[in-house]
């Protein structure tokens, strides 16, 4: 294929030059993102794991990804909304991608249809990428998933990808249907994906949080059974501090208010933490300690 690009390739798309000299999803793919820090952990930690496989969510930026081979748009657009899709499911959201995707460059209404559905697919992977004009309104068995909004043309910075995750209807085949003007075009792909497993929480946390509250002697235990299951599955983590917050900074004498465990979890081992050992020692009674006991927003980290 000619590796100049042709006229009518903008022609069909004003943004896809853009696009396809920097496709990429640097939120999701960098070694960086993956090692996220635990400096504040909540509830929200192991709850997006949840909710993204309900409503999803939006991409800022670019589409993702490096270099993609030849030269046509449309392939550079299935590249990168495969990628960026099987990232955000199976790096940061620690499910399955399964089978074979199904992808459409169109503009207006469309509707695509999984069939073949494989063996523990409960959840349909939907990403789109906005070409020109307007964001779609995407649906899945009839019902609307959340995610970005894509600017105008008058606006090239704006947010250029949605993806979301979306319950599969009991059995059979899943439809997604995307609605859009005629002169909203945009990239489509779906397929069949499987959610995480998450553990449930262990007896002892249960009976911590059975009457609604934690105290700090039940919030050290937790975290202490949260650091032997981590260890236990070979990704342990650093002894960890009791901190509190006082003038500005932190301190280990009991000073201001707190206190909380503020640590990092191993960057190839949030799989674990994620889905095992957080929600099942120490999820709950993290969630009911830091309802309790505020954070300061954007303190300073831990020295």
């Amino acid at each position: 294929m000619n590796d100049e690009r042709s006229p009518l390739d903008d022609e069909r798309s004003p943004r896809l030059t853009a696009m396809r000299d920097a496709l990429v999803a640097e939120v999701v793919s960098t070694p960086a993102a993956r090692a996220r820090r635990r400096r504040r952990p909540t509830r929200a930690t192991v709850a997006a794991v949840v909710v993204a496989f309900v409503v999803g969510g939006g991409l800022t930026g670019g589409l993702t990804a490096a270099a993609l081979p030849g030269n046509d748009p449309d392939t550079a657009v299935q590249a990168s909304l495969g990628a960026t899709t099987r990232s955000m499911v199976e790096d940061v959201n620690h499910g399955r991608l399964l089978g074979t995707p199904t992808f459409r460059v169109t503009h207006g209404d469309t509707a695509l249809t999984l069939s073949s559905r494989p063996s523990g697919a409960d959840r349909v992977a939907v990403a789109w990428a906005c070409l020109d004009g307007s964001a779609p309104t995407v649906e899945v068995g009839g019902r609307p998933v959340e995610g970005t909004t894509c600017g105008r043309r008058a606006d090239p910075d704006s947010e250029q990808v949605g993806w979301a995750l979306a319950a599969a209807p009991a059995s059979g085949a899943a439809e997604v249907t995307v609605s859009a003007d005629d002169a909203d075009r945009y990239g489509v792909w779906v397929s069949w994906a499987r959610s995480p497993q998450i553990a449930r929480p262990s007896a002892q946390q249960e009976a911590e949080t059975a009457d609604g509250v934690v105290t700090l002697d039940e919030y050290r235990t937790a975290f202490n059974r949260l650091l032997a299951c981590q260890a236990q599955a070979g990704q342990p983590m650093a002894d960890v501090p009791l901190s509190w917050y006082s003038d500005g900074g932190w301190n280990g004498e009991g000073r201001g208010i707190g206190p909380w465990f503020l640590y990092a979890t191993p960057s190839d081992g949030s799989e674990v933490f994620d889905t095992q050992c957080y929600p099942r020692e120490f999820g709950a009674v993290d969630a009911i300690w830091q309802g309790e006991h505020p954070m300061p927003e954007d303190p300073p980290a831990a020295g």
